[in-house]
């Protein structure tokens, strides 16, 4: 299975389409490129599983299996935020070494991320970091909106006489 179609699996052709586009546009405007070859570019880079193209606010990524844990200790990352020199994680679950705790003092953490293993403040990492992990689960902004459904006052209530 390719990665678009895992990503259209995992988001809905919808928003996976409206980061892409994102995507494009932002290449254009920093390359000056006319929209077919970016529309090229952005999908084959998606398509690999290009992290600079897919890393995106609320995904979680994984430690690919291929990866070793000294090299990337943490075994998901929350991407609390996208930036434009990375991405700003949450450490979700970080390998246990000689304690019981992700946040103990022998916690398999580069010391100076150390501080930033609490759950809630995180670190930025550059973007490239996340060519050691794949992405396992992305909630769009998309899934937050209430559907049409959802929403008690979309019709006008009538009284019964009415």
């Amino acid at each position: 299975m390719s990665t678009l179609k895992s990503l259209t699996d995992l988001i809905g052709a919808q928003a996976l389409g409206d980061h892409l586009t994102a995507a494009v546009h932002d290449l254009i405007d920093r390359e000056q490129l006319d929209c077919a070859e970016a529309y090229q570019r952005i999908t084959d880079a998606a398509d690999a599983g290009d992290p600079a193209v897919l890393a995106a606010t609320r995904q979680t990524w994984v430690r690919r299996d291929d990866v070793d844990p000294e090299e990337a200790p943490a075994r998901r990352l929350y991407v609390l935020e996208r930036t434009p020199t990375g991405v700003f994680v949450a450490f979700v679950d970080v390998d246990r070494a000689a304690d019981d705790t992700d946040d103990g003092q022998y916690a398999n953490v580069v010391p100076e991320l150390l501080p930033y293993n609490d759950h809630s403040s995180g670190a930025e990492l550059p973007v490239e970091e996340l060519e050691m992990y794949r992405l396992e689960a992305w909630e769009p902004f998309e899934h937050l909106l209430p559907t049409v459904g959802g929403i008690g006052t979309v019709r006008p209530q009538t009284g019964a006489g009415s």
